[in-house]
């Protein structure tokens, strides 16, 4: 069993503690991009996964997408804005497909939320700092034997 934190959006703004607790607790963390800058406590974490965002800049090392291997789950994560996830989920879904993934984590609409789509389970962590709608918000998931579990926390 591996649980794992997902965040993204936070746009360098100091990151709420309970955040920061469940991300030390954590067998990885997933960052989604748009706010590389302040991610200064978690770098060290040893499970930590970033991709760039659309606002973040050049960073070497930190790639626009990355493919992970997470207890028999392979997972698509991403910052989305490639993918036109504001639009429809289509585009993800199917680049999820093409690498393999059964889930795609990513951010970029500030808008939690969890879909199945094409088959293919799409989770978005919304933002912690700066949400569109709704409370302040992050992903709790657990992935076991090849299944992933996944749940919006608010903050």
């Amino acid at each position: 069993m591996t649980t794992i934190l997902a965040f993204s959006d936070s746009s360098g703004a100091a990151l709420p503690q309970k955040l920061l607790d469940v991300a030390r607790e954590s067998d990885r963390v997933f960052f989604l991009g748009d706010g590389i800058r302040g991610l200064d406590s978690l770098l060290f974490h040893k499970g930590i996964h970033i991709v760039q965002g659309n606002c973040d800049p050049p960073a070497a090392g930190i790639a626009r997408e990355e493919i992970v291997s997470v207890d028999g789950v392979k997972i698509l994560l991403c910052h989305g804005d490639r993918y036109r996830v504001k639009y429809d989920f289509l585009t993800l879904a199917l680049r999820a497909k093409e690498v393999g993934c059964s889930a795609a984590f990513y951010g970029h609409t500030h808008t939690a939320r969890i879909d199945l789509y094409e088959g293919v389970t799409l989770i978005c962590p919304g933002s912690p700092t700066y949400p569109s709608f709704g409370a302040p918000s992050y992903v709790y998931a657990v992935a076991h034997d090849g299944t992933l579990t996944a749940k919006v926390v608010t903050l």
